[in-house]
C-alpha cells in the first residue's frame, strides 16, 4: 500500500495502526475499501471513512509534503515504538528535530503560578543552550513558557498540537506559534483544519511523551492532563521527573504526588542532565556578535535603548545579547537603569 493511500484510509476513518495492519495483511485496496463491507472493521468507522474520504483527500494533496506516514522509513522511531502510535504526523518547520535523541518534555498546568512559569522558562532556556530539544503542547501557562525559554536561548523546540497544524490555539500564543515555525517544529496527528476539541488534547499527550526521552512535570493539579502525560511516559519506558511544589497549592498536588510515587524530584538542572549520561547533544553554531563594541556600544553611544530595541538592531538571539550586555556592564562600559541601557564608561 502506498503511503498516501494509507494516510487517506486511516485519517478518513480514524483507524489505528493495528487496524491498518489488518487492512494491509488482507490486501485490501482503496477501491475495495470504499465499495465493500470489511467484516473485521467497526461498521461505523468504515461508513465514516467512506463519507469523508473525498474531503480528506483534498487536504492530503495540499499537505502531502508535510506528512510522515507510519509505513514509511522516515517515520520517527521514538513514535513508532510507543503504544498506539499515530498513523500520520503532519509537520511544519524543521522535521529533523523529530529524530534527535536529546528530547525532553516540559509540561504543566495552564493556570500556572509565577513560580511554575519561571522554573519552566529558566530550565528550558538552560537546556536549550545545551542543545536539548524541548517538547511541549503550546498550551497557555507552563507549556508556553517552556517553548519561550528554549527560544530565548536560540534553542530547538517542538510543539505538539491538539488541533490541525494550521490552527493557532490558544490565539494568545499566535506570536509564539510563528516563532516556533521559524526556529523549531510544529506537529499534529490531526488533519489540518481540525479545530480545538476537548477529547483531542489528552490524546496528543502520548505523542509528547513518546517523542521525549524524559518528561519533566513542572506544575499540575491532581486531575491535570500533565499527569496523563506522565502516565503515558512511564507506560512507554520514559523517565518521569517532577518539580517539587508548595504543599498548600493545588497546582503542586500533582507533582508532589508523582514524587511520592516514585518520580525523580528536580531541584536543579543537574537532576535532568543526569538522565543523559555520556550524551552529547547537537548544538547548532550561533552567529557571533561581530565587532560587539562597534555594534552594541555604538548603538548605546547614540542614545539609551531598552533590551527589545537592541535585540532588533543587533539581530542576535536573546541569550547572546544578554551575555554581551552583562560582559560590557562588568567591564564598566555600560549601565542599566529603569529598563534602559546606557553607554557610561567608568
Amino acid at each position: 500500500m502506498e503511503a498516501l493511500e494509507y494516510a487517506l484510509i486511516s485519517l478518513s476513518g480514524d483507524f489505528s495502526v493495528n487496524e491498518m495492519n489488518s487492512i494491509i495483511a488482507e490486501g485490501i485496496s482503496l477501491n475495495e475499501f470504499l465499495k465493500s463491507r470489511i467484516p473485521f472493521l467497526p461498521e461505523y468507522k468504515q461508513k465514516k471513512a467512506v463519507a469523508s474520504v473525498s474531503a480528506v483527500e483534498k487536504v492530503l494533496i495540499k499537505y502531502k509534503k508535510n506528512l510522515l506516514v507510519y509505513i514509511q522509513d522516515n517515520y520517527p522511531e521514538y513514535l513508532r515504538n510507543i503504544n498506539a502510535p499515530p498513523t500520520v504526523i503532519f509537520f511544519e518547520g524543521n522535521e529533523k528535530l523529530l529524530f534527535e535523541d536529546g528530547t525532553i518534555a516540559v509540561v504543566g498546568s495552564r493556570k500556572a503560578t509565577s513560580y511554575g512559569t519561571s522554573i519552566a522558562r529558566q530550565f528550558s532556556k538552560e537546556l536549550g543552550e545545551k542543545g536539548f530539544v524541548i517538547i511541549s503542547g503550546l498550551a497557555a501557562g507552563i507549556d508556553a513558557c517552556a517553548h519561550r525559554g528554549c527560544l530565548d536561548a536560540g534553542g530547538k523546540t517542538i510543539a505538539v498540537l491538539g488541533t490541525g497544524i494550521d490552527i493557532v490555539y490558544p490565539s494568545s500564543n499566535r506570536e509564539l506559534f510563528h516563532k516556533i515555525l521559524k526556529k523549531g517544529c510544529i506537529i499534529s496527528e490531526f488533519l489540518p483544519g481540525t479545530p480545538p476539541m476537548k477529547q483531542n488534547f489528552p490524546r496528543r499527550n502520548r505523542i509528547i511523551a513518546g517523542l521525549s526521552r524524559v518528561a519533566v512535570i513542572v506544575e499540575a493539579t491532581i486531575r491535570s492532563g500533565s499527569l496523563i502525560t506522565a502516565r503515558l511516559a512511564l507506560e512507554n519506558g520514559r523517565e518521569v521527573l517532577a518539580i517539587p511544589g508548595d504543599i498548600t497549592r493545588r497546582n503542586s498536588e500533582g507533582t508532589n504526588w508523582l514524587i511520592k510515587n516514585g518520580a525523580k524530584p528536580v531541584t536543579e538542572l543537574a537532576d535532568i542532565l543526569e538522565e543523559f549520561p555520556g550524551f552529547t547533544p547537537v548544538i547548532e553554531e550561533k552567529p557571533k556578535i561581530e565587532n560587539s563594541d562597534s555594534v552594541v556600544l555604538n548603538l548605546l553611544r547614540d542614545s539609551p535603548k531598552d533590551f527589545n530595541e537592541l535585540l532588533v538592531l543587533t539581530g542576535v538571539e536573546y541569550g547572546q545579547l544578554m551575555e554581551e550586555l552583562l560582559d560590557l556592564q562588568l567591564r564598566g562600559l555600560i549601565t542599566e537603569a529603569q529598563g534602559l541601557w546606557r553607554f557610561s564608561p567608568s
